[in-house]
């Protein structure tokens, strides 16, 4: 019986790579944007703040503390957005 080999490295986008940057919390938002305007919804107030409290401090969206009103689309657009992001901070 000889050693474990270890797994080949994921290409093309694979997650958690030391030498690949974190985009997700940029895509979350260029996504969620997105849907907003397919939908016809405003963007939440909350995940803007969020956003910004991202580029200023560096910290990402780990918490979804909305007290809005979002209605069923509104949490669609979140959901998806987070899915389509394979967002992993939450």
């Amino acid at each position: 019986m000889g050693a474990k080999k270890k797994a080949a490295p994921k290409k093309g986008g694979g997650k958690g790579g030391a030498d690949e940057e974190d985009q997700s919390v940029e895509n979350f938002i260029k996504f969620y944007k997105k849907r907003c305007v397919e939908m016809g919804l405003p963007v939440s107030k909350q995940i803007l703040s969020g956003w910004e409290n991202y580029q200023e401090e560096g910290e990402k969206i780990t918490k979804f503390h909305l007290w809005e009103e979002l209605g069923w689309p509104g949490i669609k657009a979140i959901i998806e957005s987070l899915k389509q992001a394979s967002y992993p901070h939450c």
